[in-house]
């Protein structure tokens, strides 16, 4: 240690990160040696497992892609509700766990109920996996309540409403599922109850949409006259 000293050197400065370096780059190279058959299998597997990912990312791609590219040619090509029922049948099998599929059921769910099948839309509808709080999910659980009430079953619709006004993601979609609540409640005779939803979700609309809050109104004075004839 004198000697370094003396030199100039300090002990654990430059010089000895250099030689601590250099010995580590001798112990990695020999490590590698003694080892290559390893690394090259290592590396080997590493590229597969790359070109595999790629490989899947590009499949998925190009299957949505074809998806989309059918779905449109089945609605531009539809002649008739009766003929693209089985047509949409065959291709939400075809390309189950794609997400156009669902965009396929979505199409499928709405003319089953078109054309006078609101069991058949129902279950369409239920097989839409998305969250209700995505456009998805939302037209598939709209869909849903349609076909409940088309099926003479508006309590079912009725909650089917009330659950999307709670946790759609805009407001004006919450307003829009209420006030369909509120429609199956004055059905029901349950008047107070829809004149309760109409005056609140009016309320609301009026700092955001004038216009939508003069609908909701106009639907609150109906029910309160339908309510009280004497008051119209």
């Amino acid at each position: 240690m004198a000697d370094a000293l003396a030199g100039g050197k300090r002990p654990g400065g430059q010089g000895h990160r250099d030689d601590a370096f250099v010995r580590s780059t001798f112990r990695l190279a020999d490590w590698v040696t003694r080892n290559l058959r390893s690394v090259l299998v290592g590396g080997a597997g590493i590229a597969i497992i790359v070109v595999g990912v790629v490989y899947y990312v590009n499949f998925q791609a190009s299957v949505r892609e074809q998806a989309a590219t059918e779905l449109a040619t089945l609605r531009l090509g539809a002649t008739g509700p009766e003929m693209l029922i089985p047509d949409l049948e065959a291709y939400v099998q075809r390309f189950a766990g794609v997400q156009a599929a669902d965009e396929g059921r979505l199409l499928l769910a709405r003319t089953y109920l078109d054309t006078g099948q609101p069991v058949e839309a129902e279950r369409v509808a239920n097989e839409i996996s998305a969250a209700p709080d995505e456009p998805v999910g939302l037209a598939a659980q709209t869909l849903r309540a349609a076909a409940q009430e088309a099926s003479g079953d508006a309590e079912a619709a009725l909650a089917t409403y009330q659950m999307l006004g709670e946790v759609a993601r805009f407001p004006f979609q919450r307003r829009e599922a209420r006030a369909s609540a509120a429609r199956i409640l004055t059905s029901l005779g349950r008047m107070e109850e829809a004149e309760t939803i109409y005056a609140a979700i009016a309320e609301e609309a009026a700092g955001e949409d004038p216009v939508e809050a003069s609908v909701y109104r106009l639907r609150l004075g109906e029910v309160k006259a339908h309510r009280d004839p004497a008051s119209g």
